[in-house]
């Protein structure tokens, strides 16, 4: 795999940092349930384990991991992280981690079996106990395995919580084969973004002087035609297929590492997703998985992307006054918070763009990053993955809400503030989310 050619590495960068490239080992193979305890050994110098799953990971390996560990002479206690009273599954919040953290006991170590909201629950109590972390992954499902980013819900709204990469991260190719395949289509979603928020975060370093890695944006370059350009192989749960995506999901963790934030890997296309789960959560509803969300979103951003980069001469508008507090309910006070530490770029942005030639290289260098949204609906389509909104389980007109929307919930300046400054938003939204979505 690709990206055991890079952990463990430390790489003095063109960018100007040093990375020390998190997690220290990645194990993929047949058999690795069967080395998890040699693994859970070198990366930890006790031998008591605490194993964090929930029913349906339990299953799906978390059981074979305990035995393992016990049958290699580990103290293993099982911290099994319950369904919520509605019967959906769990969600990384503080109440959850709390629930987890109280559960963790004296160990010497946390290992994860799990996908998402298990890895992350993991990661966040082993960082706040001060203890090392492993994760088993059960499905090709989404970017965060390797990364030091938890995605939480603090206080009702969506924020990316640092805490420490895992130490090592296993799977094996029966495991991801076998996991049910809307979590697969959904790893698919949340890799492709990546076209879009690497596009913002270029956006970020032209205009604001932000710091930028080309080196983290390139990681996957290699591998990505094996899913990319062939999607079926992904539907067949083809073996090479299944492992490049993984690949890709491991590598864009590492390069949210390397950067030290989240901006490699998530852009207005994820925003439009947590704008979608916080509005879910204020009328108690709810809402689909975070990849499935976020390759639909990746759509709309990259059809706004080419309309806003279409534009020759732009007359720059105001800072949107605020937020609709309408919409938000009770998550209006922490919305507008992050809303106003974004509304001082707008001004930024458009004092930069009007000076000589910017906006022509602006255009000219992002340009040449955003995928054009046929191809990534065409990729998602073929993969029998979300690419409507129905395919989401929403209307019409709940995704346009979140559209024109999601630029409010995050301080983080995207292509979809961008469009508002140049006059494409709001007014394209409506015909942007019946041409695609």
């Amino acid at each position: 795999m690709e990206s055991e050619k890079h952990v463990g590495r430390t790489i003095s960068c063109a960018c100007g940092k040093t990375h020390r490239i998190d997690p220290r080992e990645v194990l993929y193979a047949d058999d690795a349930v069967a080395q998890c305890p040699a693994l859970c050994a070198r990366h930890c110098k006790g031998r008591s384990v605490s194993v964090v799953m929930d029913v349906r990971t339990r299953q799906a390996a978390g059981l074979d991991v305990m035995r393992a560990l016990t049958e290699a002479g580990w103290a293993v206690r099982e911290v099994l992280v319950p369904d919520r009273p509605d019967g959906q599954s769990p969600v990384t919040d503080e109440a959850t981690k709390g629930e987890v953290e109280a559960r963790i006991g004296e160990a010497d170590l946390v290992v994860s079996v799990g996908s998402g909201v298990i890895s992350d629950l993991g990661k966040w109590v082993a960082f706040e106990r001060d203890l090392p972390a492993a994760v088993f992954g059960t499905a090709a499902s989404m970017n965060g395995y390797a990364a030091a980013n938890v995605a939480a819900s603090v206080e009702g709204v969506k924020v990316v919580v640092r805490a420490r990469p895992p130490a090592a991260v296993a799977s094996s190719p029966k495991v991801l084969a076998d996991a049910p395949y809307e979590l697969t289509a959904s790893g698919l979603g949340d890799v492709l973004a990546k076209s879009v928020s690497s596009a913002d975060w270029r956006l970020n370093h032209l205009l604001f002087g932000d710091y930028y890695c080309e080196r983290s944006v390139s990681l996957i370059a290699e591998i990505e035609p094996l899913y990319l350009d062939h999607p079926e192989d992904i539907r067949q749960r083809r073996r090479r297929a299944l492992e490049a995506l993984f690949d890709a999901l491991l590598l864009t963790g590492m390069a949210m590492t390397m950067a030290e934030t989240s901006d490699p890997a998530s852009g207005g296309e994820h925003l439009i997703s947590h704008t979608l789960d916080m509005r879910a959560s204020v009328e108690g509803a709810a809402h689909d998985r975070h990849g499935k969300q976020v390759g639909v979103g990746t759509i709309l951003a990259s059809e706004i992307y080419r309309r806003v980069l279409a534009v020759e001469s732009p007359a720059f508008t105001t800072a949107p006054a605020g937020i609709d507090p309408a919409f938000w309910g009770p998550l209006r006070d922490a919305v507008g918070r992050e809303l106003a530490r974004k509304v001082p770029r707008y001004e930024t942005a458009a004092a930069k763009l009007s000076q000589g030639r910017a906006w022509d290289e602006l255009r000219e260098e992002l340009s040449a990053m955003v995928r054009p949204p046929e191809r990534i609906s065409d990729c998602l389509r073929r993969a029998g993955a979300a690419y409507r909104a129905e395919d989401i389980g929403i209307d019409r007109r709940r995704l346009l809400a979140a559209l024109l929307h999601a630029h409010e919930m995050r301080g983080r300046f995207t292509i979809l503030d961008l469009a508002r400054l140049v006059g494409v938003m709001p007014h394209a939204a409506t015909d942007v989310v019946d041409q695609w979505a």
